[in-house]
């Protein structure tokens, strides 16, 4: 709190040092001039001029309009990929930061680069591509590293700030300790172990994760996104694929990892009628995988069964996948 009040100081302070020249050079020439003294920079100015914006802008960004920003506007000079891949990082960032509380502070961030797209794409300048090119990659790496490893309080503030630093100064990325071998180890590491469906929370993040490398691979061959530009259209859920396990130690150890999860449009059909445990079996979960829009449910559907064999090689496919999507190197 008290350093989002320092920093409130300090932008009414920064502002008035800004105006205090023309300031002095009107009190300089107040003798051969009438022109009306300039006020200082106050508190309701900064509400017209950055609260203001800033609300509006999260608004867009908690809906999902998208169309909405001039910077993604078809009349930009984006490519396809590239509209399409901020997108599917903005969606991304959009449900964690809606869905996970140890990444609420994403929001944070995210406004930030928002206001500074919308400013610099309006006046094509082209720091905009370094915006969308490489400070929105590391905030959503950033993101997916709070969301999975829980970090205090303390240190996600403080990596806020560095954040922040980093639209500013591009030379102090290092500085964020997002390519720190132990730091990817850890988010590897901490995606492999994860629970994700033992609870709510748990697979609102399996979702966002799933969704995320689906429209990955979807932007790489060229396919129709799920949704669109529309962030609201695309919801998803995830569903235990494997539930009956040869053995109570298999089913604790393998049962929730992301391996046996899969990414579906709504929840499974219900039959009041239909036998117990009928809608679990493989053959009727596969049927239903082939019509859903996400390519990597899809793929599911390729296997002739589902076993421990099956969710042990999904698991190794998507940490392979995540080290794509994210960029996390060898």
């Amino acid at each position: 709190v008290y350093a989002w009040e320092r920093w409130l100081r300090q932008e009414l302070w920064s502002q008035n040092q800004r105006l205090s020249q023309p300031r002095e050079e009107q009190q300089s020439d107040s003798a051969t001039t009438t022109k009306p003294a300039l006020q200082p920079w106050q508190g309701k100015d900064f509400f017209v001029e950055e609260i203001e914006p800033a609300s509006i802008a999260l608004y867009k960004f908690r809906t999902g309009q998208w169309d909405e920003f001039a910077f993604l506007s078809k009349t930009r000079k984006l490519t396809k990929k590239q509209r399409d891949t901020t997108i599917a990082r903005l969606n991304f960032l959009r449900d964690i930061a809606m869905g996970v509380a140890s990444a609420k502070e994403t929001e944070i961030v995210v406004l930030e680069l928002l206001l500074r797209a919308e400013r610099d794409g309006t006046s094509g300048s082209s720091m905009l591509s370094r915006y969308l090119d490489e400070i929105l990659p590391l905030i959503e790496k950033w993101t997916l590293w709070m969301a999975l490893t829980r970090p205090s309080p303390m240190q996600r503030h403080a990596s806020v700030f560095a954040l922040l630093d980093t639209m500013d100064d591009f030379d102090s990325v290092g500085s964020l300790g997002l390519e720190d071998v132990e730091m990817i180890k850890s988010l590897r590491e901490s995606m492999d172990e994860y629970d994700f469906g033992a609870t709510a929370g748990g697979k609102r993040l399996a979702a966002a994760i799933l969704k995320r490398m689906s429209t990955h691979l979807m932007v790489e061959e060229k396919k129709n996104i799920p949704g669109g530009t529309n962030g609201g259209t695309n919801a998803a859920t995830v569903d235990l694929i494997q539930q009956n396990w040869p053995s109570e130690e298999e089913r604790e150890e393998w049962s929730n990892r992301i391996g046996n999860l899969a990414l579906v449009s709504s929840a499974p059909p219900r039959n009041s009628r239909a036998k117990k445990g009928s809608d679990s079996s493989w053959e009727s979960k596969s049927k239903r995988f082939k019509k859903e829009p996400w390519l990597l449910t899809r793929q599911l559907a390729e296997s002739d069964e589902w076993d421990m064999g099956a969710v042990q090689n999904q698991q190794k496919d998507l940490l392979k996948l995540m080290d794509s999507v994210w960029s996390l190197g060898e």
